[in-house]
C-alpha cells in the first residue's frame, strides 16, 4: 500500500483538486488541458496505490473510486452505497481507501455504508454489540492470523494474549486456506480523543467457526521506533479498574498503521468501550495513554 505522499505528483494533484477544490473530471480536463479518461486514470490509479490487495474485480473498484471521489450521479451513486452495504470484500476496500484520503477530505462525512444487518448483529458474546457508527474491515482481510508475542522494555513477551497481524486476502501463508472464512457481526469507528489528532481506525466484531474476534485496522499513529520502549494495545474498557487488554500489537511501522486481531473473552458484551493505548510497560495492570477509542453497547 502507498501513501497520500508516496503517489506521484499528477496522481496526488488531481485528488487535492477532487477532494480539496471540489472539482469534476471534466473540471480537471480542462484546467491540465488533458482529456477526461486521462484524469479519471489518474485518480483511480491513485485509489488503487492507496488500497489494501482485495479480490474486488477492477470495475468494482473504478466504479467505487468515482463514487469515493464524488463522481457519480446521485442515482448510481445511491445504488452503488446499497451494494457497499450487502458487500463486506467492497465495503473493507473502500473504507480503507477512504481512511487514506482523510487528509484530503477532512471534515467528509463518510461515505461507507453500514452493513445490511448492522442494525441487527448476530453475537455469540452474551449479548448484542451494536454499531457506533462508520465502516467496516472486511473478512477477507483478516481470514488468516498469525500469533506474535510482543515484548515491551527489552524485548520480554507479556503473558496476555497477543494481538494478532491479519494477513490480506491473497496470502500464501498455509493458515488461509484451513481457516474458515470470518463472518462480520459487529462494527465500531475508533477515534482519538485527542482534538487535532491524525489517528484514526476501523474495527470489526468477527465470527469465525466457534469463537468471535476482533480485527482493527487504523491509521496516523506515531510509529512505535519513534520513542521505545512502547507498544500499541488493545483493551475493552469501561474504566481505569474495569479493563481488560486483550494483547499488544505487533508494531506500528513508519507508515503509521496498526492492522491487528484477537480473540474476545466471553463477557466481552459487558464493556462499553474498545479502546487502543499507548504503553511504556510489559504488563500493565490499567490501560496507558488512549489513542483511539470506538463505543460499545453490550447488553448482557
Amino acid at each position: 500500500m502507498a501513501s497520500l505522499d508516496s503517489l506521484p505528483p499528477d496522481q496526488r494533484a488531481v485528488l487535492q483538486l477532487v477532494l480539496q477544490r471540489r472539482r469534476s473530471y471534466d473540471e480537471i480536463a480542462q484546467l491540465l488541458s488533458i482529456d477526461r479518461a486521462a484524469v479519471r486514470d489518474r485518480a483511480l490509479t491513485a485509489l488503487d496505490a492507496l488500497g489494501p490487495q482485495t479480490d474486488v474485480a477492477p470495475q468494482r473498484r473504478a466504479l467505487i473510486g468515482d463514487y469515493l471521489l464524488g463522481q457519480l450521479p446521485p442515482r448510481e451513486s445511491d445504488e452503488l452505497r446499497d451494494r457497499l452495504a450487502d458487500s463486506a470484500d467492497e465495503r473493507a476496500w473502500t473504507a480503507v481507501v477512504e481512511s487514506e484520503l482523510a487528509p484530503l477530505a477532512a471534515g467528509a462525512p463518510s461515505a461507507v455504508p453500514v452493513e445490511t444487518s448492522a442494525a441487527h448483529p448476530r453475537s455469540r458474546l452474551g449479548g448484542a454489540i451494536l454499531l457506533a457508527g462508520g465502516a467496516a474491515i472486511a473478512a477477507a482481510v483478516v481470514i488468516a492470523v498469525i500469533v506474535v508475542g510482543v515484548g515491551v522494555g527489552g524485548g520480554s513477551t507479556s503473558h496476555h494474549q497477543p494481538v494478532r497481524t491479519s494477513a490480506r486476502a491473497g496470502s500464501t501463508n498455509a493458515a488461509a486456506t484451513s481457516t474458515p472464512a470470518a463472518q462480520p457481526v459487529a462494527q465500531i469507528n475508533l477515534g482519538s480523543p485527542q482534538p487535532h489528532s491524525a489517528a484514526k481506525g476501523i474495527a470489526e466484531v468477527l465470527a469465525q467457526g466457534t469463537t468471535n474476534e476482533i480485527a482493527i485496522v487504523a491509521s496516523g499513529l506515531t510509529p512505535n521506533a519513534t520513542h521505545p520502549p512502547n507498544a500499541y494495545a488493545v483493551w475493552l474498557y469501561n474504566s481505569p479498574t474495569d479493563s481488560h487488554m486483550l494483547g499488544f500489537d505487533p508494531g506500528v511501522g513508519r507508515n503509521g498503521r496498526l492492522e491487528a486481531a484477537a480473540p474476545l473473552p466471553s463477557d466481552a458484551g459487558r464493556y462499553r468501550q474498545l479502546i487502543v493505548t499507548l504503553e511504556t510497560q510489559a504488563s500493565p495492570r490499567t490501560p496507558g495513554r488512549i489513542v483511539l477509542e470506538g463505543a460499545l453497547t453490550g447488553r448482557s
